[in-house]
């Protein structure tokens, strides 16, 4: 259920309203609350969120520049679809993205960046992936030190463009597995996450980017397999032509 924007004075001081606008917007996409082909009309959307058509329009244009939206000429904005085939494009440019990432992370990296790896790992671990213990319903408060954790990763690369990227390339994936409702859960997450940090901390670069595609790429499979249970997924986003994850 939606609900309109905070007043300026309730909001950050230097939030403006386009800012909250995205903020607000972009949580609804990736959690599926506005979903995949939704139609994002300027008229609907300023009755929801309680906003004007000059701030949305600039947050529709943000989003749209982070692929979350997309714009067609004389149709409006879209939100951008899903299927098996993006979510392996998806998987396989992270990969790539991450392999030389973490290689100059663990390279450069000093005692500073060894503590928010720590840091960022045990915060990881003090929140419940799931809702409760018989839940398949992964926990959205896990989202954010989820996110930081992948980060702090290669937060020494020393390219901030590649730590935005690969951030974005993160929200991506994490509406996916939003949308996909995944059936089964994988306890062994949080231990896949420490192997990574444990191979970063020795500066073992070889496992310690084999173990993270690895994790990448069994989230990729899980994903794929319940996208392709969802009733219509499976037909309407068949690929042509069946694409394997690769590794270097």
């Amino acid at each position: 259920m939606h609900s309109t924007l905070p007043t300026l004075a309730e909001a950050a001081p230097q939030m403006t309203v386009a800012s909250l606008l995205y903020h607000r917007l972009r949580s609804d996409i990736l959690l599926g609350t506005l979903g995949p082909g939704s139609k994002l009309t300027l008229a609907s959307l300023a009755g929801i969120y309680g906003a004007g058509m000059i701030p949305l329009r600039e947050a529709l244009n943000r989003l749209s520049a982070e692929g979350l939206v997309t714009q067609h000429d004389q149709r409006g904005f879209f939100v951008c679809e899903i299927s098996q085939e993006d979510v392996i494009d998806l998987t396989q440019t992270r990969c790539w993205l991450y392999e030389g990432a973490l290689r100059k992370s663990i390279e450069n990296g000093g005692r500073e960046w060894e503590n928010e790896v720590v840091l960022s790992f045990y915060r990881l671990g003090e929140v419940p992936r799931y809702k409760d213990p018989e839940s398949t319903v992964v926990n959205q408060d896990w989202a954010d030190p989820h996110r930081r954790f992948h980060t702090a990763l290669i937060a020494a690369c020393g390219s901030r463009r590649t730590i935005a990227i690969s951030e974005n390339l993160f929200d991506q994936a994490e509406r996916y597995r939003n949308l996909a409702r995944l059936k089964s859960r994988k306890p062994e997450v949080h231990e896949e996450h420490r192997q990574i940090m444990d191979a970063a901390l020795r500066r073992d670069a070889d496992t310690a980017v084999r173990t993270l595609l690895d994790h990448l790429m069994a989230t990729c499979s899980v994903v794929v397999r319940a996208l392709a249970e969802k009733e219509g997924v499976a037909g309407r986003n068949k690929p042509t032509r069946k694409r394997r994850l690769s590794k270097k």
